[in-house]
């Protein structure tokens, strides 16, 4: 048994979802933030994901895990990319005159900088 704890967490969670396999834990908090664990590795921190317009109030975690759904109280539905290598395509994408190595690795630090997504 573990307990997933966010770093000074105190307040209470508003949405709570696990994935179907069980793998992943993900938790909204009342100040627009969702969080991420992956209940295999308990000491690693959670993911921390910004929603930006409130409190989460739905969850839901599909069965590819690839996707994390959420509802806020200005966006009923809205979906966001659980897959870091994923998340760094689409940055690269929509970052038309591509990122720093400095950049990269404040914004992706769990993926390896990608030379051909620099622009720069």
């Amino acid at each position: 048994m573990a307990v997933l704890r966010a770093v000074g967490a105190t307040t209470q969670r508003t949405a709570l979802a696990f994935s179907a396999d069980g793998s992943l834990l993900a938790a909204g908090a009342p100040d627009g933030f969702v969080e991420v664990w992956e209940t295999a590795s308990p000491r690693l921190p959670a993911a921390r994901l910004p929603v930006g317009d409130g409190p989460v109030l739905a969850l839901g975690l599909p069965a590819s895990g690839s996707d994390l759904y959420l509802a806020t109280p200005h966006l009923a539905d809205r979906t966001s990319p659980l897959k870091p290598r994923r998340a760094a395509a689409t940055v690269c994408a929509r970052a038309r005159a591509g990122l720093t190595e400095a950049e990269w690795h404040r914004y992706l630090p769990s993926v390896p900088y990608r030379r051909t997504c620099s622009g720069r």
